[in-house]
């Protein structure tokens, strides 16, 4: 890869690089912040194999929602899957929903049966179209879709892609969820899964825009 260039002003080099070091430190990788501006720079001779796989994943996958959103394009269940699949490649499989049961370790709600995620995404991308709500929607984008882990890795990653996506659709600021807030930010997901409480992770939100 040659030096990576954004696809719009949207955000900053600054902010793509945080971004993609937090969301990865959030699922365990082991990262370090230059890891990542190496990657970006071309210049990662020293940066594990598999890790410079995620971090570019990432990269893309940012890339491609900034993309949708210059072209004015819909953010679809297709697109979900590309966006999968670009942030899977060359990890694992990518675009596919997961065909078989899962459990999440450390959380009391579990996932639908895989039998049942097809259905589930259809009411997902239903219930965003219907949502009028401004802040209803971007939350319900990034909690609705942890929950129903329609995929068998890399949800949270796209999870997370998918609600800057519609943080920018509404002309808000994209957030970075630090991992020094990460058990803060898992109550706010298990709040959601567990009780159907939104408003936390609304209020959480809000709060970034100030």
């Amino acid at each position: 890869m040659g030096q990576f260039e954004l696809s719009s002003n949207r955000i900053s080099k600054d902010f793509l690089i945080d971004f993609t070091f937090n969301t990865l430190s959030l699922e365990g990788k082991n990262v370090d912040r230059e890891d990542v501006v190496k990657v970006f720079e071309d210049n990662s001779n020293d940066v594990n194999e598999k890790l410079k796989v995620a971090i570019v994943n990432t990269f893309n996958g940012m890339n491609f929602v900034l993309n949708l959103l210059e072209n004015n394009e819909e953010f679809d269940e297709g697109k979900l899957k590309d966006l999968h699949e670009i942030i899977m490649e060359n990890l694992g499989n990518g675009g596919l929903y997961r065909n078989v049961d899962i459990s999440i370790k450390g959380s009391n709600h579990t996932p639908p049966s895989y039998i049942k995620v097809y259905d589930r995404m259809k009411k997902y991308f239903d219930t965003l179209k219907e949502e009028s709500d401004m802040y209803e929607q971007i939350a319900f984008s990034h909690l609705q879709l942890a929950k129903i882990h329609p995929f068998l890795d890399g949800n949270g990653r796209c999870a997370r892609i998918v609600l800057n996506y519609y943080l920018l659709k509404n002309n808000l600021k994209p957030i970075i969820i630090e991992r020094d807030k990460k058990e803060e930010y898992f109550n706010y997901l298990e709040e959601f899964k567990v009780n159907k409480n939104i408003t936390p992770f609304i209020e959480f939100l809000k709060e970034q825009q100030k």
